[in-house]
């Protein structure tokens, strides 16, 4: 498995780094045709992003580069950039001698029209640990209804755009955890009459932030998974983490069953045995 890069921020110690900003026609070679002036002038690519969807005339196209002693040569190299793809050219110099921030693009969106935020491994684990450390079960309980509705939220968005039903469009949404990086989930069994459903995470950030801790650890991957699995089953859903990292297995699993004693459309997760939540009913 591949990492994938997303970069806002680029160090590279003794160079002089530079932004471009451009954009080319949505055709097939005009991306390689922007990419022949910068080989031109002997500019390294450090990063490059560009997206578009079939239907856009153009595609906006992000770069990192290395322009150390070159100077001289960036608004030549803008012009002959503007003349090859057509369009204005913006590039930002790194004010820092080998540290650059992506200064040319907001906002950000990991999915096409849907803002979006980057957080990194230690800022996560840091902002889970300090709620639990000051809220103790209270912190976990909010930590879990927090993620319920993004999951939520999440499976309106995908639902939406997916003409799919069933077990084959829970498959296509747990791939929405491997795309945004919280961890690669599998789909072990499922039944709809009951329903039940039991699934597999590995390589969860939440859960690996707490290695060793002789329990399961998850509390917002399990909340974010039982929004998700209840709007998209339309039906109140629980999922219970009964492996984890954190307690030594070598995967986390989850059993997803109807969530017992909840009144439909009301939430009150407490923390219960094992650091998971029992549940009552409120009014």
């Amino acid at each position: 498995m591949l990492s994938r890069l997303t970069p806002w921020v680029v160090h590279a110690k003794g160079r002089e780094l530079c932004e471009i900003l451009l954009s080319v026609e949505n055709s097939p070679g005009r991306l390689v045709e922007a990419l022949r002036v910068l080989a031109k002038h002997h500019v390294n690519i450090l990063h490059i992003s560009g997206h578009a969807l079939p239907e856009w005339e153009r595609a906006p196209v992000l770069l990192f580069v290395d322009v150390t002693g070159m100077r001289r040569v960036l608004e030549e190299l803008k012009e002959e950039l503007e003349a090859v793809t057509g369009a204005p050219v913006r590039y930002q110099l790194a004010s820092v001698e080998g540290l650059m921030m992506d200064e040319l693009t907001l906002p950000l969106c990991a999915l096409p029209g849907v803002r979006s935020i980057v957080i990194g491994e230690g800022d996560f684990a840091s902002m889970l640990r300090g709620i639990y450390e000051r809220m103790a079960d209270v912190g976990r309980a909010f930590i879990f209804n927090l993620a319920y509705f993004g999951g939520r939220s999440t499976a309106e968005y995908l639902a939406r755009r997916l003409n799919l039903a069933g077990e084959e469009l829970i498959r296509e949404c747990l791939k929405v955890y491997q795309a945004t990086g919280l961890g690669r989930v599998e789909l072990v069994s499922y039944n709809p009459e009951v329903p039940r459903a039991i699934l597999r995470m590995h390589d969860s950030i939440e859960c690996k932030a707490f290695k060793g801790q002789g329990e399961p650890a998850s509390h917002y991957i399990r909340g974010h998974l039982s929004g998700l699995l209840s709007r998209l089953l339309d039906e109140e859903l629980l999922a219970v983490e009964v492996k984890c990292v954190a307690a030594g297995d070598a995967y986390c699993e989850f059993e997803v069953t109807r969530a017992p004693g909840l009144c439909p459309g009301w939430w009150a997760g407490r923390v219960g045995s094992r650091g998971q939540p029992s549940w009552r009913e409120t009014s």
